[in-house]
């Protein structure tokens, strides 16, 4: 079981150094991370939830860490065992991680003098009347640096990186679409576009379907704004989406996700596209209660997939080919592939024709988990 991929050593760091709070021990915590990973290595039964698992035992480390040292805990509330992945929300941490990371550089970036008052205010999180005595100047001119700081600090954001923190959503105009570090899915050619806003949460491609989203994240429906809540990564909501569509669309009814009434998930075939294309069928459903519908499409199901999500982490810039139709014991598929737009490398995702349910996953590019 590879549980350590060099790409994702720094976030692991990261995330060390931000439920710590102690950048200089995040190696060392890392490092613990990984040894107890490795003892309790049987206890993991879903290798697709690898990452999360690993996370549930770095936060549990630094709880530890923390505990010996006597320091302040009471932000980390996981017990002291590794069997805990839905304790705590796993992708903010993640955010926050890199987070701490980009206000890190962005700080850097500012006058020394303005640096420190923000650093003592919400790093340390030091009252006005200490920092006042600490440099001694009044309140008055510690609330005036703090003001003038957070302008400075926020021009830094919107200038030398001002691309990254717009990808966090720090600098964002309303309604505008903003790129992302996420390759899009269906071509492999292009980065996807993001914008949100208080109702909706958009993704699109500028290349294949720059005329519509790609997929679209209401806000006005309670499900969807708790499931992505205060996260704006678009990696983490992305994900959060992949893990609700593969559970939701699993079996042949499901619950609204509006009013939670029973819902019964069918087939659907979109009319004005080739017979090969990913989006032309999939998967909906609707409430007859409240008029909520949801759907997925052929190919975002086998995105869904554990074994393609694995490859898509493994490789970045994938393209979904169109649609192959086949036959297994007698009963018509349809064959997703996923292929790897540098190389040969890809997963084939088998699903039956008629009620789309997944029947196989071959993958010749997928890493051992």
């Amino acid at each position: 079981m590879n549980l350590w991929r060099e790409p994702d050593r720094r976030r692991l760091v990261g995330l060390c150094a931000a439920v710590s709070g102690d950048r200089s021990a995040a190696e060392d915590l890392a490092q613990e991370t990984l040894l107890e990973a490795w003892r309790n290595r049987h206890k993991l039964r879903d290798p697709s939830g690898a990452d999360r698992w690993l996370a549930a035992i770095a936060r549990n480390v630094c709880l530890r860490w923390a505990r010996r040292r006597g320091r302040d805990a009471s932000v980390l509330t996981a017990g002291d065992h590794v069997e805990l992945p839905g304790v705590f929300d796993v992708e903010a941490e993640l955010e926050r991680a890199e987070l701490v990371d980009l206000l890190d550089r962005a700080l850097a970036l500012i006058p020394p003098m303005t640096r420190d008052v923000l650093v003592q205010r919400y790093v340390h999180d030091s009252p006005h009347a200490e920092i006042a005595a600490r440099l001694g100047v009044s309140e008055d001119a510690v609330s005036m640096r703090i003001s003038r700081g957070k302008v400075v600090l926020r021009a830094a954001l919107g200038s030398q990186l001002r691309e990254e923190a717009s990808a966090y959503g720090l600098v964002v105009t309303a309604d505008e679409w903003r790129g992302t570090r996420v390759w899009c899915a269906s071509c492999g050619e292009r980065t996807l576009q993001v914008r949100r806003d208080e109702a909706v949460v958009s993704f699109r491609c500028p290349g294949c379907a720059s005329e519509r989203p790609t997929s679209e994240l209401s806000l006005a429906n309670p499900f969807f704004a708790d499931l992505v809540r205060d996260v704006i990564r678009p990696t983490a909501i992305l994900s959060r989406l992949a893990d609700w569509s593969r559970r939701y669309f699993a079996g042949d009814d499901a619950a609204c996700t509006r009013c939670g009434r029973d819902v019964h998930v069918r087939r659907y075939v979109r009319e004005g596209l080739s017979d090969d294309h990913v989006d032309r069928v999939g998967l909906f459903a609707e409430c007859e209660a409240c008029g909520e519908q949801v759907s997925s499409s052929v190919g975002g199901l086998a995105l869904g997939v554990a074994e393609a999500r694995r490859f898509r982490k493994d490789h970045r810039r994938i393209a979904l080919l169109p649609l192959q139709e086949g036959e297994r014991s007698g009963a018509r598929t349809l064959v997703v592939r996923l292929q790897d737009v540098s190389g040969e490398d890809g997963v084939d995702v088998t699903f039956a024709r008629d009620s789309l349910r997944v029947l196989d996953v071959d993958g010749s590019g997928v890493a051992a988990a």
